[in-house]
């Protein structure tokens, strides 16, 4: 079935009442539209008018922050998994191999490859010596990778890379990538079956751990991998974490890439009905109204047949405009909500009483 959806920006809410309009009084530059007299429509968005009687159902979401993909290597543990045992020694040479990939809601073109889903190869290679401490060669890490480019695409760095005492800290630019591999590994000249083809072995793996949103919607991460139960296992000693890319929601970034692509029908400085665009940097609280009314007369297949229209309209508010705006809406708020699968179930509620009449078994009416 056809479902009707609006989508409104609101940078601002300026509300008139139409006994303001009607004698000049009412603030220039309004958008919404209430009625102290309750009548209809009573509250008006636009060219959206809402009635009490019809609204069946009210959401309000507000944005949550972007959370960005991470991970650390330390080097500490790097040397201690190398040497352990005695049977190796910490000289060499070693990489971090990364495989960046992103959610399915980006498509950005500097991950493009020959496979379905984007991502891109990226290798730090960094010596360690004799004499060199975890602390030297954490340093010495992030000095490679930003002398030499190596987290760059074109101009715009895609991974941030930091140094905290001796481990190496990784940070996605954005809520769109995911970390789909991080792994360190010692070159060994000999060919060895766990070697990769250019020679690389593993010595700490990254894994995905388990996580969950706070009330902002911003990812928490636990030490613990997903293993089938709700508890999850501790990460094994070649192991360390990797924590999820989460995208915003309700933020410029998202208004722009989900509702107001920047194409010349939005962005024309003479479009006369152009949407509004949202404000660069701004976070939205979205509200969904549902309507329902009954449209009985016009449905037309069948004699007697009842319709019900159900529309949605979504409004995008900014948060600084969102008290005046639940105020104006208060006044379609307090009334008794029908809702349409009711309408649906029983289109003859209230019109037919169950008694049976004396004379002949006839419903009375």
């Amino acid at each position: 079935m056809f479902e009707f959806t609006t989508q409104t920006i609101l940078n601002s809410v300026v509300v008139a009442d139409v006994a303001d309009i009607r004698s000049g009084q009412a603030d220039p530059g309004y958008n919404v539209i209430t009625d102290a007299t309750k009548k209809i429509p009573e509250v008006r968005i636009g060219n959206i008018r809402f009635n009490a009687d019809n609204v069946e159902e009210v959401q309000v979401k507000k944005h949550t922050d972007e959370s960005l993909a991470k991970f650390e290597v330390d080097i500490q543990k790097l040397i201690n998994a190398v040497t352990e045992g005695g049977n190796d020694s910490k000289e060499g040479i070693y990489r971090i191999a990364i495989y960046l990939g992103l959610s399915m809601n980006s498509q950005d073109s500097f991950y493009a490859n020959d496979y379905v889903y984007k991502g891109k190869p990226l290798y730090i290679e960094f010596p360690i010596g004799a004499n060199d401490t975890a602390a030297a060669v954490a340093a010495k890490v992030k000095s490679i990778a930003d002398k030499y480019l190596l987290l760059m695409m074109g101009h715009e760095k895609i991974l941030k890379v930091t140094v905290q005492g001796t481990k190496v800290v990784f940070t996605g630019v954005n809520g769109y990538q995911q970390i789909k591999k991080a792994a360190v590994q010692k070159y060994h000249e000999d060919p060895c079956g766990s070697c990769t083809p250019d020679g690389f072995v593993d010595v700490l793996v990254g894994v995905p751990v388990m996580w969950t949103t706070d009330e902002n919607g911003v990812a928490e991460t636990k030490e613990k991998v997903y293993d089938g139960t709700a508890a999850g296992r501790d990460l094994a000693d070649n192991e360390f974490a990797i924590a999820p890319g989460l995208e915003a929601f309700c933020d410029y970034a998202w208004i722009i890439h989900n509702l107001r692509l920047p194409t010349l029908a939005n962005t024309n400085f003479w479009a006369v009905t152009k949407p509004e665009m949202p404000v660069v940097g701004g976070k939205y609280t979205q509200y969904c109204i549902r309507m329902c009314k009954d449209r009985d007369g016009i449905a037309g297949e069948v004699v007697g047949q009842r319709a019900t229209s159900v529309t949605n309209h979504i409004f995008y508010v900014l948060d600084s405009q969102t008290a005046a705006f639940e105020q104006a809406l208060n006044s379609i708020l307090t009334k008794k909500k029908q809702r349409a699968d009711a309408v649906l179930e029983d289109p003859f509620a209230g019109e037919y009483s169950d008694t049976v009449g004396e004379g002949g078994g006839q419903e009375s009416h």
